[in-house]
């Protein structure tokens, strides 16, 4: 449990573009973006500063940007480094607080919980953790200090690109209200189009929402937004980083199958409700597992480690149609299906459920479908397939 305020969000704005500057001293101070430069439908995954002031930002297609800026310089990722520059955030960051979680991608959370008789005051931990990050790394970020981790997250948010805060305990809801209502983490473009025309620009305005006004202008997810806008958050800072986490599925039949189309479709639906809690999080996959238990208690399993990260259902489901063929090739009945999503990462641009904009038609389907997932439940919208295994 948190001793007052002790929750540390650090982020790093524009990490991968950051982490780049810092390897490469001729990109300082200049206009690049990151990017895969060639490919089709290709986005900007990262943008420097001095590209963001000219009006780049990730997520933009790239061929857009440069076609608005001739010069403008692309950069290939490079996963490794931005890998080495996350690894090492942690380790100093390790030093003063006993939980890290490593949410890549340059964001860290840390509770100092329990640490004041060994480092002093916490701000004073939070400071020494931001200096070191600085020297070792040469780039600065920010840094707040905070009760919980959502304050702490629209607290770096707020003093972006850099700096550091401290919001006190019983402050949180002072420090939120005159913030704007765009950096309260669930605000997508969506709901902000709808507080916008309601008149809610800061994020105290939308904590004055009673839940019945917040069910009619958001559904089901109002109460948790308006919660979230008053500061209240009840997570904790989880140690470990993405990639020692996973996303697991489980369907044990009520009687032993041996259709294949039920075994399929029973896979479809995990895959639809592992795909969904995906892009919830903003994240996508790429190591794929498959475990196929049998009648007679023998189970089967088979993996993938995706050339490109899956974030979309169809993805997703076709990794899976390889991988059954590869585990499921017994003919005894099937007692169960276990589904594991590992090697999460942030996905290259951030997704947004509540927007109707995609940048393709699938992400225009995919997002549609979501939300009404989202708003109904999971089974509101799936494929025809998987209501064979639904049903048995």
């Amino acid at each position: 449990m948190n001793l007052g305020s002790s929750v540390v969000h650090v982020n790093v704005i524009g990490f991968m573009a950051a982490v780049s500057a810092a390897k490469d001293s001729s990109l300082r101070d200049r206009a690049f973006v990151i990017g895969r430069e060639g490919a089709a439908r290709s986005l900007v995954l990262d943008s420097s500063r001095r590209a963001v002031e000219e009006g780049v930002r990730p997520g933009m297609p790239l061929s857009e940007s440069l076609r608005r800026f001739p010069g403008l310089l692309v950069v290939p990722p490079n996963p490794a480094i931005y890998g080495e520059a996350n690894a090492l955030m942690e380790r100093l960051s390790a030093r003063y607080a006993p939980v890290v979680q490593n949410d890549s991608g340059g964001h860290l959370y840390l509770d100092l919980g329990g640490t004041r008789s060994l480092f002093g005051p916490y701000i004073d931990t939070a400071v020494r953790i931001k200096n070191e990050i600085t020297e070792a790394l040469t780039f600065e970020p920010a840094v707040v200090l905070a009760s919980n981790r959502l304050v702490a997250k629209v607290g770096t948010r707020s003093i972006r690109p850099a700096g550091l805060a401290a919001v006190r305990e019983g402050e949180e809801a002072a420090f939120l209200g005159p913030q704007d209502v765009c950096l309260l983490p669930g605000v997508g473009p969506k709901i902000l189009r709808i507080l916008l025309a309601v008149g809610f620009h800061e994020i105290g305005e939308l904590a004055a929402v009673d839940d019945g006004e917040s069910l009619a202008l958001f559904g089901p997810f109002g109460r948790s937004l308006t919660e979230a806008a008053r500061g209240i958050d009840d997570t904790s800072v989880a140690p470990g980083g993405l990639a020692e986490r996973s996303i697991v599925r489980k369907r044990e039949f009520e009687a032993d199958v041996l259709d294949g189309f039920a075994v399929r479709g029973a896979l479809i639906s995990l895959a639809e409700s592992a795909g969904l809690e995906l892009r919830r999080f903003s994240l996508s996959t790429s190591r794929i597992f498959l475990s196929v238990s049998y009648t007679d208690g023998a189970i089967s399993r088979a993996s993938e480690t995706a050339p490109i990260p899956c974030v979309h259902d169809r993805e997703l489901i076709a990794s899976f149609d390889r991988l059954i063929g590869k585990a499921h090739v017994r003919r005894v009945r099937v007692r169960g299906l276990e589904l594991e999503l590992r090697g999460l990462a942030p996905a290259s641009a951030q997704l947004d459920l509540f927007s109707p904009d995609g940048r393709s038609r699938i992400e225009l389907i995919q997002n549609a479908v979501d939300r009404s997932r989202m708003r109904f439940g999971a089974g509101a919208v799936t494929r025809g397939s998987a209501l064979v295994g639904i049903h048995v």
